[in-house]
């Protein structure tokens, strides 16, 4: 007995001991909520700000001069944000090994190659002086607001580290965080075309000129989803670009290749605009979903920003964690958004591993836990020498792949985003747009006198050339940058896209296939939305965009579903009762990407097995086996032509082409009886449920169901409006009309806290994930913070 009372005693100990851990974790956790009412000291602000917070946390923050709302901004993003706000200048500059140790050396060697805090710095310093004084501010109040928590935020207690202070070049790092998020992927996606044309070029008895028609080919994402323009300027897909021949080098040697991809995906968004002659308001109306990888804290940051002094301002939307501008929104006179542009911003080429010419940079890595690691690049002209492991080709004959790419120019970059703040027209964001440094947008501007334009934000060359980014750069101002305006039609809209054609397709960029292998989007999502515009019976409100925001209705899978049917005969499913079931399945499908659909994920699945099979088998034969190289998303359209018409001249893999096809249904059908137990069990919403986490909780799993957002099965894929593909999709939902902003709605996968014991963490996240519209504008006042000078 004495025995079992020591355990009982030793058993409550060890209870009473976790007990105090759990709650001095708790406490510790708990000291670092921002304050949310109340006054506090704010050193370097001239007059005193508020920040009101409503019922959902999102802020309005009010004060006298610019200087001071970007102060008391930045103030806002450092109690709610910093760790995030770390996390994307340390992804920049290649610093997150000194934080996370070994295990990020590899990406701080690949990002360190680029110098973009050398850019950042070069940026800050030709930043205007009014730039400067909203910049300095805004690193002021980010200061002041990590200083003004009680105890350090709760990510730097779990990593037992301390947060280092901001500064300005850090807010110009944030952006490059961007630029490599968004348009990195042009980069290496030009250098895998350019080994793939070197590959063909070197094929026995084969031109340069064949190998460029095979590229050309694959890539340049001709599109066969174009249809009428209704009268408007722009382009759906293909922009009346005609089907190439079949190239001379196009062939399937070799077997089935069976390693597959996944399919793919490129940072992307849709956005409109619906001029006021066709909308209820009469003032033109702004929507836009721009696609990201999702997580938590959310990628952007809700807020009404208010200057009370003269002159007055009045700003929503989303801003972004480690800047002072309002990203996406309204200033009450124009409204606008993004998506991202897939223009010619790499440039890519094969030449000596090593020259005397080149010039060496050493670059010292620090390493949390473990010593130092320093790493030499090279560098030519204004690119560089890949000559590492990752990117090398042939070393022992000493050539490497030499790339250059707009995001490493400190003029690409600047603060001009600043300066839409006070544009009053269509015209002034248009005057204003040749000069703002950000990674390249298609941006689609709205005004209260009902008109509506598109232009192309970001720093445009005008210098031309297939390795014009490697020497000096001129670039295109308000005479010759492109931009549509007033089109007839009445609406505009953008989904990566190829935009424009004609006259103004060279300025995008000088190689087609250059453009194309940065990614255009085949343009099946973008017709849907233009169709879904054009087709309103009546004239346009908030609510009518967000029903096209929400669409997920398949149009682009039907030709494969057909082809499905066609190819699944008596003949093929004669003694093959899983042929049966499939098409059985497939012909009772639900024509949109619900999560409760099974012929839908089917057909989608078969579609992948074909593409892959035929791009994989293609680039195996060419660069050999495991080379490694991603299907573009353009390829669709000749992966398409090719099973459709099923040429004699160019047999696949095996030399049948209904051989072919069959065998990747019964492929398909391995693959998913093998993922589901049955195919009626494979649901869509099963393939990959949205898990939108914290990037903490996948190194502390026992922690994620407190830091990560509900796990959900949610409709949407990629070739329709309603962009979903697990974590990734709509990083926020907006429709807007300038000076009507109180019937407008924003979504957002996430609250405005980063705080996982804040009541805001998870708010909107709920109206985002079911579609429903969160008011535009912040609610009433459920807290007030004073920020004081002292």
């Amino acid at each position: 007995m004495r025995i079992w009372r020591w355990l009982l005693r030793i058993l409550v100990g060890v209870v009473v001991l976790a007990l105090l851990a759990v709650g001095a974790a708790w406490w510790a956790m708990h000291r670092s909520l921002p304050p949310l009412d109340g006054a506090v000291n704010a050193p370097g602000l001239a007059a005193t700000a508020i920040i009101e917070r409503d019922a959902k946390g999102r802020p309005v923050i009010s004060a006298a001069s610019r200087s001071d709302l970007a102060y008391a901004l930045g103030f806002a993003h450092a109690q709610d944000r910093f760790f995030q706000m770390d996390l994307s200048r340390r992804f920049a500059a290649g610093e997150l090994s000194e934080m996370f140790g070994a295990v990020a050396v590899g990406h701080d060697t690949r990002v360190r190659r680029y110098g973009f805090r050398r850019a950042a710095q070069a940026v800050v310093a030709a930043s205007s002086a009014d730039e400067r004084a909203v910049i300095e501010a805004y690193v002021r109040g980010v200061n002041a607001g990590l200083a003004g928590l009680d105890s350090k935020p709760w990510e730097y207690l779990l990593l037992r580290a301390e947060p280092r202070a901001w500064t300005a070049e850090d807010s110009v790092l944030v952006v490059y965080s961007m630029w490599w998020q968004l348009q990195y992927g042009s980069l290496t996606s030009e250098i895998e075309r350019r080994r793939l044309e070197r590959a063909a070029t070197a094929r026995a008895g084969a031109t340069p000129e064949d190998a460029h028609a095979l590229i050309a080919f694959l890539y340049a994402g001709y599109s066969d989803w174009d249809t009428p323009d209704y009268g408007n300027e722009m382009c759906t897909a293909n922009c009346g670009h005609a089907p190439p021949m079949y190239p001379r080098l196009l062939a399937f040697p070799g077997p089935v290749a069976e390693e597959k991809g996944a399919e793919p995906k490129a940072p992307g968004s849709n956005n409109w605009a619906v001029a006021g002659a066709h909308t209820q308001s009469g003032v033109a109306l702004i929507a836009n979903d721009m696609h990201l990888d999702l997580g938590v804290p959310a990628v952007w940051y809700p807020a009404r920003l208010r200057v009370t002094g003269e002159p007055a301002l009045d700003l929503a939307g989303v801003t972004l964690p480690g800047t002072p501008a309002l990203v996406a929104g309204s200033n009450g006179r124009i409204a606008w958004g993004f998506t991202n542009s897939y223009g010619d911003f790499a440039d890519a080429r094969f030449g000596p591993c090593a020259d005397p010419g080149y010039r060496e940079r050493k670059e010292r890595i620090k390493v949390h836990g473990q010593p130092d690691v320093e790493v030499t690049y090279h560098e030519v002209g204004a690119g560089f020498v890949l000559d590492d492991a990752e990117y090398a080709v042939d070393v022992a004959s000493g050539s490497c792949v030499q790339a250059a790419w707009i995001a490493t120019r400190p003029e690409a970059t600047n603060f001009g985003l600043l300066g839409l703040e006070r544009a009053s027209t269509v015209d002034d964001a248009l005057n204003l747009a040749p000069r703002i440094g950000i990674p390249g947008q298609n941006m689609v501007i709205g005004d209260a006198g009902g008109r509506i334009a598109w232009t192309l934000l970001g720093r445009v060359p005008r210098t031309s050339g297939p390795d014009r980014l490697f020497g000096a750069l001129e670039f295109r101002d308000g005479t010759d940058h492109p931009r549509l305006v007033d089109p007839p039609v009445g609406r505009l809209w953008t989904a990566n896209q190829r935009v424009v054609d004609g006259a103004l397709e060279p300025v995008v960029g000088d190689d087609e296939v250059d453009v194309g292998a940065g990614g255009y989007d085949i343009g099946a999502r973008a017709r849907q939305i233009r169709d879904d515009l054009v087709g309103l019976a009546q004239p346009a409100v908030p609510a009518d965009m967000l029903k096209i925001q929400l669409d997920s209705r398949a149009l682009f899978l039907g030709r494969w579903r057909d082809l499905a049917l066609a190819l699944l005969d008596e003949s093929a499913m004669r003694d093959s009762p899983s042929r049966r079931e499939f098409r059985t399945l497939v012909s009772d499908w639900k024509a949109e990407a619900s999560a409760d659909a099974v012929g839908y994920r089917l057909v989608r699945e078969l579609r992948g097995e074909v593409l892959d099979s035929l791009w994989k088998t293609l680039v195996d034969g060419l660069l050999g086996e495991g080379a490694g190289l991603k299907r573009p998303g353009s390829f669709e359209a000749a992966g398409w032509r090719l099973v459709n018409e099923r040429p004699v001249a160019v047999p696949p893999p095996g030399g049948d082409w209904r051989a072919f096809l069959l065998a990747r249904v019964d492929a398909t059908i391995a693959s998913l009886a093998k993922d589901c137990g049955t195919l009626a069990k494979c649901t869509y919403g099963s393939r990959k449920p949205v898990a939108v986490r914290h990037p903490l909780s996948r190194a502390v799993p026992l922690l994620s169901g407190l830091l990560d957002m509900p796990t959900e099965q949610l409709p949407g894929d990629h070739h329709m409006p309603r962009v979903q593909d697990g974590a990734f999709g709509a990083s926020e939902r907006m429709a807007v009309s300038p000076g009507h902003e109180a019937d407008g709605y924003l979504e957002l996968p996430g609250g405005p806290s980063g705080h996982p014991l804040s009541p805001f963490y998870r708010s909107g996240f709920d109206d985002w994930a079911r579609g429903v519209p969160t008011p535009f504008l912040p609610g009433p006042a459920a807290h007030k913070l004073e920020l004081t000078p002292r």
